[in-house]
C-alpha cells in the first residue's frame, strides 16, 4: 500500500472504529442504567480522536524530515492526551473525591483504540521510509 493512502486510512478507520466503539459503550452504560451526560462520553471520544488526528498528522508530515524523532512526536502526542484528560475530564470524574472504573473506562477505552490505531500506522510507516 502506497503512503499517500495512509491518511485516508488512518482516518477512516479511526473515526468508524471510534463510532462504533462510542455506540457499544454509550449502549452498555444506557442498559446498566448510568447516565451518560454525567459522564462526559462524548466530550471523551471528540478529544481522543482529535487528538490521534493532530499526532498522526504530525507523524506523517515529519516521517522523512525527522524520521529519527517521529518516536518522540508519538510519546509527546500520548503525553498530551493525558495532559488534557488531566485539565478537562479529570476534575469532572474527581468531583466526588474518587475515580471509579467506569470513569476510568470512559476516558481510556477511546484513548486505548486510538493508541493502538496509532502504534500500528507507526510502524508501517517506519518499515516504509
Amino acid at each position: 500500500m502506497k503512503q499517500r493512502a495512509y491518511p485516508i486510512l488512518f482516518t477512516s478507520i479511526l473515526l468508524l472504529g471510534l463510532w462504533g466503539s462510542f455506540f457499544l459503550q454509550s449502549w452498555i452504560l444506557e442498559n446498566r442504567g448510568h447516565e451518560l451526560s454525567s459522564l462526559q462520553l462524548t466530550k471523551s471520544y471528540v478529544l481522543n480522536a482529535i487528538m490521534a488526528l493532530i499526532v498522526f498528522f504530525a507523524i506523517y508530515f515529519f516521517r522523512n524530515k525527522y524520521r529519527d524523532l517521529l518516536g518522540f512526536f508519538f510519546l509527546g502526542g500520548s503525553l498530551v492526551k493525558f495532559a488534557l484528560f488531566f485539565i478537562f475530564l479529570y476534575p469532572i470524574f474527581n468531583e466526588d473525591g474518587v475515580l471509579e472504573r467506569l470513569e476510568f473506562l470512559v476516558f481510556f477505552v477511546p484513548y486505548g483504540f486510538a493508541l493502538v490505531l496509532e502504534t500500528f500506522f507507526l510502524v508501517k510507516l517506519l518499515n516504509t521510509v
